[in-house]
């Protein structure tokens, strides 16, 4: 070090006489200058030196240019981008590939008006895989996700090629569609171009494919993976979720951290919460909750919405108000999940007080819950409250309001007002053709209820275990004996829908009340559910109108045997004793009826007042809430 120095002067010998002087007294230039408060972000300062400079004073236009538009695109400053781009036209820069891509990120990120972002796309000299990719993706972003694979053909007919980023994005466009084929299509490209080891492009194909409900092939393509990221992970165990598959991606969600050493993030821990939600795993959740607290994690909006909806789920409503008041920002989400929670635990009057108290409420989202609760009471005038919020914010053409609104008119009895709705809706899903169905068979329409049901499969949607619920129910009470037994065998046959316990009730009641009881029985013998209660006790009702006393006799005391203090079933017996006249052993069943302490149930019915809703008990009792 002491060498180098010491020959210093030597070296200066070959400086020019002038050139410390220059340096000294040389003054910034202007470039240096307009980037300096590019970085600090003085763009007012910017556009006062752009304003009173030579166009000869910027020596790098192009880069200086494409810096500005940056700096006003990562302030958000669209004003000052707009007369940016006044400059550039007058100044001949937009034809610069650098400079276009930058201003085209600016309308993509900060304009409101898409079509003048596609302006700006169309007006571009020079068109890269930058460009096309942020047009694919902002139509994405508009929800245009028809119109970004569109353009991905442009652009593969104007030679340009494809990047890991543009695929990613026609991929999540397929995604929106629900078009599972063009997915399929668009991973053969993947393969064919060299981009299956790529981790953006294979998260992309696993959300894809969860949200088309493939959950194997999903699954199928992260084993594939050789070294999966976070993000890969997260993305599996979000499509299994989606997939109700919740076990599955717990196994996944605690596998990611034991065996690999991966970090979740707060996608990862939303994801993992609905997980035990669903499944009511109430430990679990906590465990979670405390992972979250100890990862810094609780401001997070997207984890906090979480635990509300998870505490909620398990019925905890309580704890879940307590997450939620203490929320710094609360969403859409969060007050759905407030909401839901309230209502998943028959709440329904504390859904409808939060919905009145607070406007964060009255979100269209909302609606749809609150709606919900308003069915569950049977309160129709609250409903039509509602409804009338839903028009006054303007709302209209939404299908999850809609199809609640559906819901609530045909459970309330107002079936007619509610067919008049599902008649203007422009879209339809399944729920809105079930509480269709439901609401036909609840109101005594059978017949209409079955032609629902056939016009829903032609109209190409299919049925699921609901619409069968809502089907055979309609056929039970309308006397549509063979419709029934048809639509009972179809329903494994020709759709896989594998039959529960309240599908046999509606088939145990289709028959018992076309007076074939032993047929009846005989369902209930072969199935898996022989010894629930639910099955027989609904063969016993048929049992009442039955003159075969010997099988009326030999179900009531099944019955007895499964439920001993189910209280009809001793009536009913007792009442097949005294019509063929065996008196002792009519009263022997009352007296075993009162040894057993089993006494009847008294009969309620709801009633709606001007203050809310109460019931009656009995002839005389009446009790009416406050």
């Amino acid at each position: 070090m002491f060498t180098r120095l010491s020959h210093a002067p030597r070296f200066s010998l070959l400086i020019p006489s002038n050139f410390k002087t220059n340096v000294v007294s040389q003054t910034p230039s202007r470039d240096s200058e307009i980037l300096e408060h590019c970085r600090s972000g003085s763009l007012s300062e910017v556009l006062r030196l752009l304003n009173s400079s030579d166009s000869t004073q910027i020596s790098s236009k192009p880069i200086v240019y494409a810096s500005l538009l940056q700096t006003c695109t990562k302030f958000q400053s669209f004003s000052h981008g707009l007369q940016l781009h006044a400059h550039l036209i007058k100044s001949a820069l937009e034809t610069d590939r650098f400079v276009g891509n930058s201003l085209l990120a600016l309308y993509f990120k900060l304009g409101s008006h898409f079509p003048d972002t596609r302006r700006v796309f169309d007006g571009l000299f020079v068109k890269d895989v930058v460009s096309w990719s942020s047009m694919i993706s902002g139509y994405i972003r508009v929800g245009k996700p028809r119109s970004s694979i569109c353009l991905f053909v442009e652009m593969l007919d104007s030679e340009v090629e494809p990047n890991e980023f543009t695929l990613s994005a026609v991929i999540k466009a397929c995604s929106e569609l629900g078009d599972a084929k063009a997915g399929r299509c668009f991973h053969g490209v993947v393969f064919r171009r060299g981009f299956d080891l790529d981790h953006v492009i294979a998260s992309s194909l696993i959300d894809m494919y969860g949200r088309n409900l493939d959950s194997r092939s999903a699954r199928e393509l992260f084993e594939e993976m050789l070294i999966p990221d976070a993000i890969c992970w997260t993305s599996v165990i979000s499509a299994l979720t989606r997939n109700d598959l919740f076990g599955e991606a717990l196994e996944f969600f605690y596998s990611m951290q034991r065996i690999y050493g991966l970090l979740p993030d707060i996608f990862t821990f939303g994801t993992v919460l609905t997980a035990c939600g669903n499944l009511g795993r109430l430990r679990q959740g906590k465990q979670v909750h405390a992972r979250v607290i100890t990862e810094g994690m609780c401001g997070n909006v997207v984890v906090e919405s979480s635990l509300v909806d998870m505490y909620g789920k398990c019925g905890l409503v309580d704890e879940s108000w307590q997450v939620f008041d203490r929320m710094s920002q609360k969403n859409t989400v969060s007050w759905c999940a407030l909401l839901g929670g309230y209502c998943q635990k028959g709440d329904f009057n504390r859904v409808i007080e939060l919905f009145r108290e607070h406007d964060e409420a009255n979100d269209l989202y909302s609606l749809g819950t609150v709606l919900r609760a308003c069915a569950g009471l049977a309160a129709v005038r609250q409903g039509k409250e509602v409804h009338c919020h839903y028009l006054r914010k303007g709302g209209w053409r939404d299908v999850i309001v809609e199809s609640a609104l559906v819901d609530l008119y045909a459970k309330c009895g107002c079936i007619d007002f509610a067919f008049r709705i599902f008649k203007l809706m422009p879209v339809r899903n399944l729920i809105t053709w079930n509480s269709m169905i439901c609401g036909f068979a609840q109101n005594g329409r059978g017949r209409e209820a079955l032609g629902m049901f056939y016009e829903m499969v032609k109209d190409g949607i299919r049925p699921d275990n609901i619409s069968f619920i809502g089907v055979l129910f309609a056929c039970s009470h309308t006397g549509l004996t063979d419709e029934g037994r048809e639509l009972f065998t179809s329903m494994n046959e020709e759709y896989g829908i594998k039959a529960g316990i309240e599908h046999y009730a509606c088939m145990v009641g289709l028959l018992g009340r076309a007076g074939q009881i032993e047929e009846a029985e005989n369902l209930i013998q072969n199935t898996e559910f022989e010894n629930d209660s639910t099955l027989w006790a609904a063969l016993l009702d048929a049992c009442s109108t039955s003159m075969n006393s010997v099988v009326a006799e030999r179900i009531a005391k099944k019955m007895m045997e499964l439920d001993p203090g189910y209280h009809l079933s001793y009536v009913l017996l007792a009442n097949v004793y005294r019509a063929v006249g065996r008196w002792n052993d009519a009263l022997n069943i009352w007296r075993l009826m009162e040894e057993r302490g089993v006494r009847k149930m008294p009969g309620t019915s709801w009633i709606e007042n001007e203050k809310g809703s109460g019931y009656s008990v009995g002839m005389n009792n009446l009790a009416m809430s406050p």
